[in-house]
């Protein structure tokens, strides 16, 4: 008998489901604005998030049970139960793809086009101070044999263009990946731009040189991204890089 309610045992698991699945996405969304708005430190949140997923994988169970009791019941039983299965699937399975990434990932959070001698930070050095950035900028022989072994299609761009032009175009490229420039000082051929993702808000840091090519035909570009906070990022900052070349080489 369905009841008052009209729903049911199962519509009434269909709706525990679905609302344990809202309550999951909201917590798991909450574990990282948290800390881009400086409610709590990112591993606070990362923490959070692991106890999260627990609730997120609980939704999804009972959302499915609630689907299968509610097949031939109310409809908006069904639909919510298949609602809070989608949300507590992917607040279970989101981060836990991403922490299979990180873990699967080197131990690099600093990638460059010139391992030899790679673009200076400048501007951004007292920014990342005064955010407690707890990563160095210094660049070591670890970095570039790790990314040798890992990235090796990271290469500089080569414009054939005189410096200045390059400039402009390597600028327009960076502006329209949509970083936030600091500082573009064309007569040092530097330009210095911060990333900041959207969840958690943790900030990664750019820099690109523009330099006449070797030889004297051109310009030569080269780029560095680099986190202020981890050790792993799953490929972020050769991605980061990869699309910013593609942008500057572009024609």
């Amino acid at each position: 008998m369905a009841g008052r309610s009209g729903l049911g045992f199962g519509g009434k698991v269909a709706v525990g489901g679905f609302l344990l699945g809202l309550v999951a996405a909201v917590l798991a969304a909450g574990s990282g604005l948290g800390n881009r708005f400086g409610f709590w430190t990112y591993r606070e949140g990362f923490s959070a998030l692991e106890w999260i997923v627990y609730v997120g994988a609980t939704a999804a169970v009972i959302s499915l049970v609630g689907a299968a009791l509610s097949w031939k019941g109310a409809r908006i039983a069904l639909v919510l139960a298949l609602v809070g299965l989608v949300l507590g699937a992917a607040v279970a399975w989101i981060p836990y793809k991403t922490r299979m990434a990180l873990r699967a990932s080197p131990r690099l959070a600093d990638i460059t086009t010139d391992m030899t001698n790679p673009p200076a930070f400048v501007a951004m050095l007292p920014v990342r101070t005064a955010d407690k950035a707890r990563n160095s900028t210094d660049y070591s022989p670890d970095k570039a044999a790790l990314q040798a072994k890992n990235y090796p299609d990271i290469k500089p761009v080569m414009l054939p263009l005189p410096s200045e032009a390059a400039f402009d175009k390597a600028l327009a490229a960076v502006k329209g990946t949509g970083l936030r420039i600091i500082a573009a000082d064309k007569s040092a051929g530097r330009i210095e731009a911060t990333a900041t993702t959207f969840w958690f808000g943790f900030k990664d840091d750019v820099v690109v040189r523009v330099a006449a090519a070797p030889g004297g035909t051109g310009s030569k570009v080269d780029i560095r991204s680099t986190s202020r906070v981890g050790v792993r990022e799953a490929g972020t900052n050769a991605a980061r890089v990869r699309k910013i070349a593609t942008a500057i080489a572009a024609k």
